[in-house]
């Protein structure tokens, strides 16, 4: 059976030729240098001069089944850029576009690398979407937001794993006794162990006493609410680094400006399935291992 690198060449081959962009003879010909110079097809048809390169990635989104990002037209959101890191946004060439409570999308001039999209959703804890992007344009996109170089990782984002969850130590704030209840059991199945908080102001308590390494943050709370617990942790040195997972049943783009302007890493909607808030505090904590805050 053939690999997703050669179906995808192979439905872009015939788009071009299909389409009159190129001839049979010139498509064997760049399919050789391919093979030769070890570089995808797309970018050795542009790199002989046989095929402009917007139209090149254009066809090959299309044969990929893949929308077509115009990066240089795109401001990636704050978040998106929060939730994947800049070492595994240089690692695998691809840039953050923008993100919800449920999946990132991301741009790319790959279209069948499993590993990329399998650590950014990882890195982001939530389903990964690719989009196409042109090699030269997503280069210069990565140079502005992702900085210069390539980062090599030592291995799959997934080894950055609850090893040391035992060692981790999470606070859960939520005036609800039934969440705080839920999330405890979740966490201690995994090996965490759990501080509660019912307000802003015990958190800010145990958060001192206690030092947690990641907390879970509840935004309506009696006495001191979640927005002015995070204020106050981050203007604490010794809090001003600590992973924060928002919970909130606001949904929206006015959550995630809501959750940047606030500090935190990141966030989840009340009412959430268990596995999704495992999901996002493993991948804080890998974030965290690669330097995402």
């Amino acid at each position: 059976m053939s690999n997703p690198r050669t179906r995808i060449d192979d439905a872009f081959g015939t788009a071009l030729v299909r389409d009159r962009i190129v001839t049979a003879e010139a498509l064997a010909a760049a399919i050789s240098h391919s093979v030769d110079t070890h570089v995808p097809l797309q970018d050795a048809l542009v790199g002989l001069g046989l095929v402009e390169e917007r139209l090149a990635y254009l066809t090959l989104a299309s044969a990929a089944g893949l929308p077509y990002a115009d990066v240089r037209a795109i401001e990636p959101s704050p978040l998106a850029r929060r939730l994947l890191p800049a070492p595994v946004a240089r690692h695998y060439e691809v840039l953050p576009v923008s993100v919800d409570d449920r999946e990132i999308r991301y741009a790319t001039a790959d279209p069948s690398d499993p590993a990329a999209n399998r650590d950014v959703s990882m890195a982001a804890g939530r389903a990964a979407h690719a989009m196409l992007a042109c090699r030269s344009d997503l280069t210069a996109a990565l140079a502005r937001s992702a900085g210069p170089g390539r980062i090599e990782q030592a291995g799959p984002l997934g080894q950055i794993e609850t090893s040391s969850a035992s060692r981790r130590r999470v606070l859960i704030v939520d005036d609800e006794a039934t969440t705080r209840t839920l999330v405890r059991l979740l966490l201690e199945r995994d090996g965490f162990e759990v501080l509660e908080a019912v307000n802003g102001r015990e958190a800010l308590e145990l958060a001192a006493r206690r030092d947690p390494d990641l907390i879970v943050m509840d935004l309506v709370m009696p006495e001191l609410d979640g927005y002015g617990a995070i204020a106050e942790l981050r203007r604490q040195p010794s809090h001003a680094a600590t992973p924060i997972v928002v919970v909130t049943t606001e949904e929206g783009p006015a959550v995630e400006q809501r959750v940047i302007t606030l500090g935190a890493d990141d966030y989840i909607l009340k009412p959430f399935e268990p596995t999704v808030l495992t999901s996002r505090i493993k991948s804080a904590f890998r974030r965290q291992r690669l330097g995402g805050r």
